[in-house]
């Protein structure tokens, strides 16, 4: 067996069968917690490579922008406010200083854009562009936001809109809209406005960021939770120019691509309405889109009919490389 077969979340469990020790989280939510007085310290780490993730047409300054707003996106799933951020660059000799200089700028930008800094890092010589970010942040402890959570009879509410990610790596490989697609993948805006707002509201019970698809990320927390999620497809807050694709290729698209960056939080019954109005009062979307199940599987209503919502998206070791 090699890691095409057993896939990235698989490499993942295998890692935390040897590596976790369960304090006072363990491995595999969105960010590692540290005990830090009254808050918990989050810790996350995301990586980039030129072959898997930087299609052609991106910018060092896009690159740089993305490496910073995907682990930002962690925090944000946690309800947690940013404090600092970290990068590893390893980078060919060969590779042009303009390049480097853009890189940076892109990283400061969107660092400065959520009020940190970048504060530290590492670089090492190597033959292909490897970065890695870690992103820091603090939670009050009685409101961060875990995968579980979810409680049979909670409603289902998404920040933003679903399959611009797809929409732009669907554009890239057919080499339609391109700079329109390569600015849409590489810098998404992670939503850490919002996901303060699930944490501060009280009535928010799990949450996660939409890194992967709606379809795996629904999947790994049903089973963080014990639960089922049921979606209406209706109701979900696609892309205009997915939701004008057929109806295959936008399912496809909205649910099982990945690189929305969105937050998928549960709600209670009795909070909906007011953190609604809370999002309204700050200009940010939420639409409430489906319901928390006793049990799986999840199930995506088209039409009135129920289909199983497949558990499906991103994932290394088995998806393609992004290429144009």
């Amino acid at each position: 067996m090699n890691l095409g077969d057993l896939g990235e979340r698989g490499a993942v469990d295998l890692l935390k069968r040897i590596l976790d020790r369960g304090q006072p989280l363990g491995i595999g939510d969105d960010c590692a917690l540290l005990e830090w007085g009254d808050h918990y310290l989050l810790a996350t780490t995301d990586a980039l490579s030129q072959r898997m993730h930087v299609p052609p047409s991106a910018t060092p300054y896009q690159v740089g922008w993305n490496l910073v707003a995907i682990n930002l996106s962690d925090v944000a799933a946690m309800g947690g406010s940013p404090i600092g951020f970290l990068a590893a660059l390893a980078l060919p000799r060969t590779l042009d200083v303009n390049w480097l200089r853009e890189l940076a700028r892109g990283m400061d930008d969107c660092a400065k854009a959520f009020g940190i800094a970048v504060v530290g890092g590492d670089t090492k010589e190597s033959d292909a562009i490897v970065l890695a970010g870690t992103a820091l942040g603090k939670v009050r402890r009685d409101r961060v936001l875990l995968r579980k959570g979810a409680r049979a009879g909670d409603a289902v509410a998404i920040t933003g809109e679903l399959g611009r990610g797809g929409w732009a790596a669907r554009s890239l490989r057919a080499g339609t809209d391109i700079p329109m697609a390569t600015d849409m993948l590489m810098r998404p805006q992670p939503r850490i406005e919002e996901g303060k707002l699930f944490a501060e509201s009280g009535g928010v019970t799990s949450c996660m960021d939409i890194s992967d698809g709606l379809g795996t990320t629904l999947a790994q927390m049903a089973a963080a939770g014990s639960v089922g999620f049921e979606v209406e497809w209706a109701k979900l807050p696609v892309f205009r120019d997915v939701r004008d694709l057929p109806p295959a290729e936008a399912q496809t698209l909205a649910l099982y691509w990945g690189g929305d960056y969105e937050l998928v939080a549960t709600v209670k019954p009795e909070a909906v309405e007011g953190l609604a109005h809370a999002f309204k009062d700050r200009g940010h979307p939420l639409t409430v889109c489906g319901r928390v199940l006793p049990t799986a599987p999840n199930v995506l209503v088209v039409d009135g009919r129920r289909e199983t919502l497949q558990p499906h998206g991103w994932e290394h070791f088995r998806s393609a490389p992004l290429t144009r």
